[in-house]
């Protein structure tokens, strides 16, 4: 009788489909991963840089209110990918020299943003802005972020505290 050595076209034929099975589902779980650590990341990322600006407020840095100015485009809703701290009123009247500019992922849409407070939505509003020593806001209200088509919903209060 022959000893035959190697593999039968069947045994070859078999791993390749095994393997072909565990790539793809590695692939899916990681693809599933790497969208849930960046649907977290950025949300905690606009939650952070509006903390920072409150914080600064409530501690009187600069005697000024503070408040952060967040572009994006008012038709595609996409972030424009910064996001600026700034110190003042308004974007408009701010003391320019003490901007600290976050960048934010550009694949995240604001879907909804009412910060009008008390008054009618604009629903494109681009800053808050929180009182010195306070950090009360006129500009509270809601941001509906949406990213790998996940939604988070970010509230922020008169008081300027902020819940996901």
């Amino acid at each position: 009788m022959q000893k035959t050595n190697g593999f039968t076209l069947l045994e070859v034929v078999m791993t390749m489909a095994l393997l072909g099975i565990l790539f793809s589902v590695a692939g899916i779980a990681l693809t599933r991963l790497q969208q849930s650590l960046a649907t977290g990341a950025s949300d905690r990322e606009i939650t952070y840089i509006l903390s920072s600006a409150a914080r600064k407020a409530r501690h009187g840095l600069q005697g000024t209110s503070w408040g952060v100015y967040i572009p994006y485009d008012a038709v595609t809703r996409q972030a424009e990918g910064t996001a600026t701290v700034f110190s003042g009123t308004s974007y408009a009247a701010r003391n320019a020299t003490y901007d600290t500019v976050y960048t934010i992922s550009e694949s995240i849409a604001f879907t909804s943003v009412d910060l009008s407070g008390a008054g009618p939505d604009t629903g494109n509003d681009h800053e808050i802005v929180f009182s010195a020593l306070t950090g009360a806001t006129a500009q509270y209200g809601s941001l509906v972020l949406t990213w790998y088509n996940q939604s988070r919903t970010l509230s922020i209060s008169a008081d300027g505290m902020m819940t996901r």
